[in-house]
């Protein structure tokens, strides 16, 4: 199913070329000045969100969804900045305090293994955010670690496989710049679709 799932992403980014290359130019600029970072990552999703269901979606949604989802993004992005700085203090701390440097390398792994895997849970709760009546953070995050619980090896498989495609991305002329964040959108999206609504997969 995950080879399944990529390759839906993989079919979506070659049909969408032109316009991912223009929403993800938007999508470059919004993060780059920061502000409209979190809006401009979840409406990449909304736009991925929008191709997986079949329906035509081009830069004007995207900019639409960033407007539409300007709050809950924002929500989003500032726990994202609290447990990621959280997790990568406390990587650095105990890299400063932990005398033992075995015990300090396991501890750090530690760290690294939970940003990893909250880094993994966003991934699937950003197309939770547009399955949902309300677009409500806490909700999405909880229906997400219950895919994740029921999906846990298919989902390990698919960030396996998600990561090795955009290693490649980037040694093959940067394509992960240009394509990676929609290539990404596309198969969290696909992956979430094939869990609630299978049947709207294309086959």
């Amino acid at each position: 199913m995950a080879f399944r799932v990529l390759g839906l992403a993989l079919r979506d980014t070659w049909q969408q070329f032109w316009t991912i290359l223009i929403v993800n130019l938007l999508f470059l600029i919004g993060t780059a000045l920061v502000i409209p970072a979190p809006p401009a990552i979840v409406a990449l999703f909304y736009y991925g969100n929008r191709i997986a269901h079949g329906e035509i979606a081009t830069e004007r949604d995207f900019l639409h969804a960033i407007r539409r989802y300007w709050g809950p993004a924002w929500r989003w992005g500032l726990l994202n900045l609290l447990v990621i700085g959280l997790l990568t203090g406390d990587y650095y701390l105990v890299g400063g305090l932990v005398e033992n440097t075995a015990v300090a390398a396991f501890i750090q792994g530690l760290y690294l293994a939970l940003l990893a895997g909250w880094v993994l849970l966003q991934l699937i709760t950003l197309p939770f955010l547009f399955e949902q009546e309300q677009p409500l953070v806490v909700q999405a995050l909880r229906n997400a670690l219950l895919f994740i619980r029921r999906n846990a090896v298919f989902t390990l498989v698919l960030a396996l496989l998600l990561g090795l495609s955009l290693a490649a991305g980037v040694l093959v002329f940067l394509l992960t710049f240009a394509f990676g964040g929609a290539f990404v959108a596309f198969a969290s999206n696909y992956a979430v679709l094939q869990e609630l609504a299978p049947a709207e997969l294309p086959l």
